[in-house]
């Protein structure tokens, strides 16, 4: 057996795939921060987020057409009226969700509403922090459901698929290991536990579900992007450790740590679960009434086709 190619299917095994997006998205993103620093201030949220936003983006398009020979729509990116109604509802079933827990800690005493932001004195407008805030999670939204959920989670499943692995364990392991890596990214932000990196990982499975069911990203990106706006651009929240500031609602939490999470935010706290499970339960209600099967999308179960020439043209 080669180690490095895949003679079946005429390109390189997964692993090596993987390894080489991840290579090309370094180099393709180290020289974008140069524009940024020079066209915005070194305080705003686009100056770090723009040159990631873009190079996953570019470096993801270069593994499609370069190194993993498939259509870049096959990792759930494809923008049509579908994929934007399903990101619309995605983002709607988030503020729900955070909606939720903030009733919650309200109703329980836990959170108190202390001010609004437009009352705060700030160097910049309020209405354009919040807008700009809003645009860099909608990049956060889009750019992290790509490489961690369209383009991880396919190629392992592709790169475990052997006739001794069910379909579904592959897909299993395939989420497993992408949530995990996705909340081990977030171990060492500030405030972190092990309860917060176990609830992002929680996070990252219910992110992954909807690719997984309809092969497409959108409702993930909807979900996502809603998390982290609402969590503190409208409910004050921290976000994953991080205190923005962007909120309409000023707040002050207390309350046990231990459900709330604290200064991490809900996501250190038993309370995000609440969260979770609106959000998976919301998707699936929501695909069910839309006639969609909650079963394992035929992306992930059907033979690698390379892309030819003549399916480039018709996409």
């Amino acid at each position: 057996m080669n180690v490095f190619t895949n003679n079946k299917e005429q390109r390189l095994r997964a692993g090596w795939r993987l390894l080489l997006q991840f290579f090309t998205l370094i180099v393709v993103v180290a020289p974008l921060y140069f524009p940024f620093f020079l066209l915005l201030p070194e305080s705003s949220l686009l100056t770090s987020i723009g040159p990631q936003f873009l190079g996953v983006i570019a470096s993801i398009w270069i593994a499609a057409q370069y190194i993993d020979n498939r259509s870049f729509t096959d990792y759930g990116i494809h923008i049509n009226k579908q994929w934007i109604k399903e990101f619309i509802v995605g983002t709607i079933l988030a503020f729900i969700a955070i909606g939720a827990i903030f009733s919650l800690e309200w109703q329980l005493g836990w959170v108190t509403v202390t001010d609004f932001g437009w009352n705060l004195s700030t160097e910049q407008p309020f209405l354009l922090k919040l807008t700009v805030f809003m645009l860099a999670m909608a990049m956060v939204g889009f750019y992290e459901e790509l490489f961690s959920r369209g383009y991880q989670i396919l190629n392992i499943v592709e790169g475990l698929r052997y006739p001794q692995i069910s379909k579904r364990l592959v897909v299993g392991i395939a989420i497993v290991l992408t949530s995990s890596v996705f909340g081990l990214l977030h171990f060492y932000n500030p405030n972190a536990s092990l309860l917060s990196t176990f609830n992002i990982i929680v996070a990252g499975a219910v992110l992954a579900m909807p690719y997984i069911f309809t092969g497409r990203l959108s409702l993930s990106v909807g979900l996502h992007f809603g998390w982290n706006f609402f969590m503190a651009g409208l409910f004050g929240f921290p976000v994953s450790g991080k205190q923005f500031e962007v909120g309409i609602l000023q707040i002050q939490q207390s309350g046990p740590y231990l459900w709330t999470g604290g200064e991490f935010g809900p996501e250190a706290g038993l309370v995000v679960l609440l969260g979770m499970a609106i959000m998976l339960g919301g998707v699936c209600v929501y695909l069910k009434s839309k006639g969609n099967e909650l079963k394992i999308h035929r992306l992930f179960t059907t033979e690698y086709k390379m892309v030819g020439k003549s399916d480039e043209q018709a996409l």
